[in-house]
């Protein structure tokens, strides 16, 4: 009988060897060489040139036959583009696409006449920090260049330009990477190369596959690139819009409000054409490229995506007090140039501290409505 037992515990033992060293096996196989992920990922990826616009070169890759992937703001304002396969003189034309999503900054292409092998797409929700990825792209139009880094953080309310969940890494990319390949050590495309921080080291931000993954389940059938407006003419017709929304909602409420004198229909006009200026040159002052990224994140980033995650983050919890704060900032600056136009104005009376703040509440929230209604481009 004990015989018996020494050979089932062998068995059990070898059979347990076994198993392990099968799991080792599988995973070993699951697992490439850099060499490997570079050569795979390289076949696939594709340098695009657009005619117009203000980014002219850029990266994306193959996920299907004919179908390329990259960064919407690569083939922003382009009536026509070109992809090349990297390493290679095959090119061709993009027909159009299939599928875009400005807020995530993505754009699914269709090719004519180009074909490449997909890369796999993995799983976005299972990275990890510190885990290692690589970059693929055409940095600067260096074509066919790899990157090797970290995941350094997930940013759950994205970065300025981009809403939503970004990954942040230590994999170099430049301007020209954007729309490229950042895969894990399985070979697997886990995000799309989007954008760099240049007010530090190492601050570089790609698309969760995922928001990928989603774009594609939506995609139909191929629309031609469209030329958009330049960001010269976008910003042109928002300050306008912006000077004439509340210029209009100062006039409105300061001429015909009972408890505000404004005596006549001239003074009313000039107090609301100057805050409709005002604002303007502010919004100019504080977008202004020279000033630190926070100033602009401050005006113009989105709010957070899930207030009971920023409620419990430690990174998200003062984005969301920015966002508080934001309002009741704007509030009290208009009511400070209400306070010194009544005093400055002869004709124009508030009547009190309290009511002065009433106004500039009631400013605040009719103006925040029209642009609801009207969305500034």
């Amino acid at each position: 009988m004990e015989n018996i037992m020494k050979k089932k515990r062998k068995v059990l033992c070898s059979l347990t060897i076994l198993w392990f060293l099968l799991c080792c096996t599988i995973i070993a196989g699951q697992a490439q060489t850099p060499e490997q992920i570079a050569q795979n990922a390289l076949n696939s990826t594709v340098i695009l040139t657009t005619t117009i616009g203000r980014n002219s070169q850029g990266s994306g890759f193959f996920v299907g036959d004919g179908v390329v992937v990259t960064n919407h703001h690569v083939i922003k304002g382009a009536t026509a583009a070109t992809v090349k396969l990297v390493g290679t003189e095959q090119e061709s034309d993009i027909e159009g696409y299939i599928a875009i999503d400005a807020d995530r900054d993505l754009a699914i292409l269709k090719v004519a006449n180009l074909y490449a092998p997909p890369l796999p797409l993995g799983d976005s929700d299972t990275i990890r920090v510190a885990e290692t990825v690589y970059a693929v792209g055409n940095p600067r139009g260096l074509e066919g260049t790899v990157s090797e880094g970290i995941i350094s953080n997930i940013q759950p309310d994205g970065n300025s330009g981009i809403r939503g969940e970004v990954i942040q890494m230590t994999a170099p990319i430049s301007e020209g990477s954007s729309g490229g390949a950042v895969l894990n050590s399985r070979g697997e495309v886990i995000g799309i190369a989007a954008s760099v921080r240049n007010d530090g080291q190492n601050l570089n931000f790609a698309i969760p596959v995922n928001a990928l993954k989603a774009l594609l389940n939506r995609a139909g059938p191929v629309r031609p690139l469209v030329a958009e407006p330049s960001d010269a003419k976008q910003n042109t017709l928002a300050n306008l819009l912006n000077l004439i929304i509340l210029s209009l909602t100062v006039f409105g409420v300061i001429h015909f409000l009972p408890t505000v004198n404004a005596n006549g229909w001239i003074t009313a006009a000039g107090i609301a054409a100057g805050f409709g200026v005002i604002k303007v040159v502010g919004i100019g002052i504080m977008t202004n490229p020279a000033l630190p990224e926070g100033v602009e994140i401050f005006l113009t980033a989105p709010p957070p995506n899930d207030i009971v995650h920023a409620l419990n983050c430690a990174n998200c919890f003062p984005k969301l007090l920015v966002y508080i704060i934001k309002p009741l900032a704007y509030i009290t600056t208009t009511a400070f140039l209400l306070g010194i136009a009544n005093k400055a104005v002869p004709k124009f009376e508030l009547n009190g501290f309290f009511n002065t703040y009433l106004v500039a509440l009631l400013i605040i929230v009719i103006e925040s409505v029209v642009h609801s209604l009207i969305p500034i481009l």
